[in-house]
């Protein structure tokens, strides 16, 4: 069933914006009038959650505005395990909602008490956390359906907020994976800019005076310092306008598309991506299922949760696939991006029933391979980190100095 973002007026004239899914636009307008709001506007949401057929413009300015409102994951994982604990020990929604709503930021807190308002005058919760897709996306709400329909909210909660605690891992050790080349790249950026600004011209000065022809390596050097001297503030506008570009440039689908492709070729890392990409689809639909969440609509909420639009496409070709009547084992190997170990796994799954905890077998096989990678990763990049420092650094110093081994030969002479 298609997924839509729509923003209504409640009866406070307050604006509120939230996910449904529906059989199309009239029935959320239908929906939304039922429920005592007045629609504002209603889009059509893309499997990557992204509004389908928006105007460019739009695409802009979403793509520059898209933290604003948003919340921390990590900050909704942490709600939700301490929401979690309290639901399964018996307290009230509204209450817990009212007590969880004083340890949080100004932001969150807002939207907590909103949910308490909305629940406290007989909207589900689910309908409440759908309104505020900045902090809780189409899985969660999902979820949190599956449950309230099941009668076990409590348990699908402890299992949600399992779910997040273990995504939030995997996010902070790919992020901690690329943390410290990033860090020591912009040590040698800053080092060599350093280098080029203060220290080249000092060396320059003093050459002038002995008046010997420099080398050609010092004179390569001493050229690139006088155009970085001479050209700073074009090469910072010329920066600024390159990460402006990008922005833009991630507006448009197939540039968005060959981006994440080319991430995922970078050695090392490219492989740590796409093993949290499969680890956190796996545990998505694991989950999903396990709530009793259709299939179709797992698959369409998956591929807005991986992120990454290579992987998202390839899903959207899984749910095409699947809506003819294919498995998913055969739909996931014709998409070409799924390993034989998940095809294998689904397929073993849809023969025994199991498919969920298969899925989840395959997430912590992944995870544990992130694991690996990044606890050895230090080992296996620090001694290239260090020739790359080492070969930049000697060759400007060989560059500076090499004029002084000149000087002293002429001297001799």
């Amino acid at each position: 069933m298609p997924n839509y973002s729509y923003k209504a007026h409640d009866s406070r004239n307050r604006v509120l914006a939230g996910n449904m899914e529906a059989a199309s636009i009239d029935a959320v307008i239908e929906s939304l009038t039922g429920k005592s709001l007045l629609p504002i506007s209603v889009d059509e949401l893309n499997f990557d959650g992204s509004t389908r057929n928006q105007k460019f413009s739009r695409k802009l300015a979403a793509n520059f505005g898209r933290f604003r409102g948003k919340v921390p994951y990590k900050t909704v994982v942490f709600f939700t395990r301490q929401f979690a604990t309290m639901i399964a020990g018996g307290v009230p929604l509204a209450r817990a909602l009212e007590q969880l709503a004083h340890s949080e930021k100004t932001a969150f807190r807002k939207i907590v008490l909103q949910i308490r308002d909305d629940i406290s005058i007989g909207h589900s919760f689910s309908d409440a956390v759908s309104k505020h897709p900045g902090a809780f996306n189409s899985m969660f709400v999902s979820v949190i359906r599956s449950g309230e329909m099941a009668g076990a909210l409590d348990a699908v909660l402890d299992q949600l907020a399992t779910y997040m605690e273990n995504v939030e891992t995997m996010r902070s050790k790919v992020k901690a994976a690329m943390r410290y080349p990033m860090f020591i790249g912009g040590f040698v950026i800053l080092l060599v800019i350093g280098i080029l600004w203060k220290l080249v011209p000092v060396f320059e000065s003093m050459y002038a005076g002995f008046g010997a022809k420099l080398p050609a390596p010092t004179l390569a050097l001493v050229s690139i310092s006088h155009f970085l001297r001479d050209n700073i503030l074009p090469l910072a506008a010329i920066l600024i306008l390159g990460a402006v570009g990008y922005q833009i440039g991630m507006a448009n689908d197939r540039f968005k598309t060959g981006i994440h492709a080319m991430l995922l070729r970078v050695p090392v890392f490219g492989t740590i991506l796409t093993k949290n990409i499969l680890a956190i689809f796996s545990r998505t639909m694991a989950l999903l299922m396990e709530s009793g969440t259709p299939i179709l609509q797992a698959i369409e909420i998956a591929g807005g949760v991986v992120s990454n639009k290579v992987y998202s496409n390839a899903i959207e070709g899984v749910y095409r696939r699947l809506q003819q009547g294919d498995l998913l084992s055969v739909a996931l190997a014709g998409s070409g991006r799924f390993p034989p170990l998940v095809q294998q796994l689904v397929a073993t799954g849809e023969e025994s029933g199991r498919v969920d905890e298969l899925l989840r077998k395959a997430a912590e096989f992944y995870e544990r391979e992130i694991r690996n990678v990044v606890d050895s990763l230090a080992a296996i990049i620090e001694p290239f980190l260090i020739m790359v420092l080492g070969g930049i650094v000697g060759s400007i110093l060989v560059a500076l100095y090499l004029p002084v081994f000149s000087i002293g030969k002429l001297m001799s002479h």
